[in-house]
């Protein structure tokens, strides 16, 4: 079996830019590392013989492939190696051959490199869109356990990459153990972008100069707290089985069935409502400060507030 991992090309690459697999090291305030690793003082880590390494880049594509299918959003998928290539190719056009997308064929140049900043660079997994539709870098991980402190982990390398591809987010797909996850994305927080660029430069500056940095000189900064993921329940409403199991797993869905019955059910009429409200307030002259019309009362304060009230109809005692 051949190790997947990075070519003589690739590694010869990156000596010439600083990566995203340096983000955690420069955030740490650990150039010398970086410096030692570009100037070929210190060999790049041998990750061929890491079981848990090499059972993520075999996983890689159908993990991605597989978050496509599930979330119906396109993944370009990036890989310089030609056997994960032929593994996307077969695992998207199987899918999706008979639909009305193309399926989207992996790319062979997995290379980015920021306009902005020239010296920083990712070798990328995939891109794709968030839920709410923003651009945005995904990683594959397939791990033992995902979380607050996984996201933590990987949020040096994943702000890095939205960096360097311009974007605001970054994201990651799960496989955990033997199950799909789903994707979690978070939002690059913008003075952690900050700090992450001005030491990134400060870095490449010891580089260029040839100048060894000092031992761990600047003081670590922690990645913010990551946002929740939120979840997405699509209610069935021609299945009873699947929605009395839905209500199991979450105990307020009958609860909140009757009330999204009468949302629904007044929906028009509340609309036409908040219509006339709104009409009143402009109709009815400033200078009055109160008009009556059988149930219904109008009122302005002094301060121009206006407040609308409908009196409750009398019991009928016949």
């Amino acid at each position: 079996m051949s190790a997947l991992g990075l070519s003589d090309a690739q590694l010869a690459e990156r000596r010439t830019r600083l990566h995203a697999g340096d983000a955690a090291a420069i955030m740490a305030g650990d150039y010398r590392r970086v410096f030692r690793r570009i100037k070929g003082l210190d060999a790049e880590d041998d990750l061929s013989g890491e079981f848990r390494v090499q059972l993520g880049s075999f996983t890689e594509p159908f993990n991605l492939a597989w978050t496509m299918r599930q979330t119906g959003r396109e993944i370009v998928y990036y890989s310089a190696n030609a056997l994960m290539r032929e593994c996307w190719d077969a695992l998207v056009y199987g899918y999706m051959r008979d639909g009305d997308i193309e399926p989207p064929l992996a790319l062979h140049d997995e290379l980015a490199v920021s306009k902005r900043y020239p010296w920083m660079a990712c070798n990328l997994d995939s891109m794709t869109t968030t839920p709410q539709g923003h651009r945005c870098p995904l990683d594959a991980k397939h791990v033992s356990s995902a979380g607050e402190q996984a996201i933590l982990r990987y949020t040096p390398p994943g702000v890095w990459q939205a960096t360097v591809t311009g974007c605001d987010w970054w994201g990651i797909s799960w496989i955990v153990g033997n199950k799909w996850v789903g994707p979690d994305y978070q939002e690059v927080d913008p003075m952690y972008q900050e700090e992450m660029i001005r030491r990134a430069s400060e870095c490449w500056g010891y580089i260029e100069r040839d100048e060894e940095p000092p031992e761990a000189e600047a003081a670590p900064v922690l990645p913010p707290k990551p946002q929740p993921k939120l979840r997405s329940i699509i209610v069935p409403t021609d299945d009873p089985d699947v929605y009395a199991a839905l209500c199991r797993s979450n105990n307020w869905i009958g609860d909140a069935k009757k009330h999204v019955e009468a949302i629904i059910g007044t929906d028009a009429a509340a609309k036409v409502w908040a219509i006339h409200r709104e009409d009143m307030k402009t109709l009815v002259p400033e200078d009055v400060g109160e008009f009556v019309w059988g149930r219904y009362r109008l009122a302005r304060s002094r301060a121009g507030a206006v407040t609308q009230t409908v009196q409750k109809m009398e019991a009928d005692n016949g």
